[in-house]
């Protein structure tokens, strides 16, 4: 015999339907779609809503296990390039994308920095000049900020 939905979460025969869960990077869409990323922060530089964005993000990633050993390689490389000038460091640049999918390769299940890619991947494009890096920096700093004062840890 075959069961029926009956429309309201259960079948015929009593057993609920089980509801689907979300994937992680559904779940990290659904932060960063609820926080509104705006591209203009990298095009054209930080306004008022970027340090409510900013708070959000680090928030989530301090509370699912993203640590700053997690990140330091990637972040000492930013800043490293921002020392520079970008039209020197932009070779180093193109290569922080496989650095930080190469992070979240060795811990894929950290949600924390699946969000951290998510981000990064979106930002990471709209970068071509001095100005839109420094932009592209101040972004990721005042995350990885928010992401400290939230507990982020070393470990």
């Amino acid at each position: 015999m075959e069961k029926q939905f009956n429309g309201k979460n259960h079948f015929k025969d009593g057993n609920a339907k089980k509801p689907k869960s979300k994937t992680d990077f559904e779940e990290q869409n659904d932060v960063l779609n609820r926080n509104s990323f705006d591209t203009n922060w990298v095009i054209e530089g930080a306004d008022a809503k970027l340090p409510d964005f900013a708070e959000a993000l680090g928030e989530y990633m301090a509370n699912n296990k993203l640590t700053n050993s997690k990140i330091r390689s990637i972040y000492g490389e930013i800043k490293r390039i921002q020392m520079g000038k970008f039209e020197q460091e932009k070779a180093s640049f193109f290569l922080l994308r496989p650095k930080v999918a190469y992070a979240l390769g060795r811990d894929k299940n950290n949600k924390g920095l699946k969000l951290f890619k998510l981000i990064f991947d979106k930002a990471y494009p709209l970068v071509h000049d001095q100005k839109t890096y420094q932009n592209f920096c101040n972004l990721i700093e005042a995350i990885l900020a928010y992401h400290k004062a939230n507990g982020g840890k070393d470990n």
